[in-house]
């Protein structure tokens, strides 16, 4: 009689999961800036703020997380922040991308104003990654790349390095591959 019970209790409670709909317990919020404007939204624990000269376009995402973008001279920047993660974007042209995903995650993306006048003919893109307590980070000032913990990738198109970090190891390119 106990098999019973318990197969019709786990069949009933199945059912249930799957005909309720489920409560999102995620807060999100997004911040958008272009011409000069400078948007911050704070939500609990959850925040998000876009800033941006006359020429820089700025977005941002916090999805239970914290995203930051900044963008001046033309940049385009995208900071996103999702489950306890940073993404912090900070571009004076080029395209910095930072996303930071899972709790004490942070990936910070940042591109000079000497690096763009540089390389006029191309654009500039700093992607960092940063996963689960990792840290990633890639500068153009400093024209590095950091990788830190089992879970980051980060990338500077203009030195052409970039560096990965699992937990099976961690690779890096040769500092200053290209002039």
């Amino acid at each position: 009689m106990k098999l019973i019970s318990v197969i019709v209790c786990s069949a009933a409670a199945v059912i249930t999961s799957l005909a309720l709909p489920a409560v999102a317990s995620a807060t999100d919020v997004h911040c958008t800036s272009q011409n000069g404007t400078d948007i911050t939204v704070i939500d609990g624990r959850t925040a998000c703020r876009a800033a941006s000269d006359l020429l820089g376009q700025a977005k941002s995402l916090g999805i239970d997380g914290v995203g930051y973008a900044n963008a001046t001279a033309g940049a385009k920047a995208v900071g996103i922040g999702v489950r306890g993660g940073v993404g912090a974007s900070d571009g004076a042209g080029g395209m910095p991308i930072a996303i930071g995903i899972g709790q004490d995650a942070i990936a910070m993306s940042s591109i000079d104003s000497d690096a763009v006048s540089a390389s006029p003919a191309a654009p500039i893109v700093a992607v960092s990654v940063a996963l689960d307590g990792s840290r990633a980070g890639a500068q153009t000032t400093e024209r590095t790349v950091v990788c830190l913990g089992a879970g980051a990738f980060a990338w500077n198109s203009r030195t052409g390095d970039a560096c990965l970090s699992t937990p099976f190891g961690r690779w890096q390119t040769p500092v200053h591959q290209l002039p």
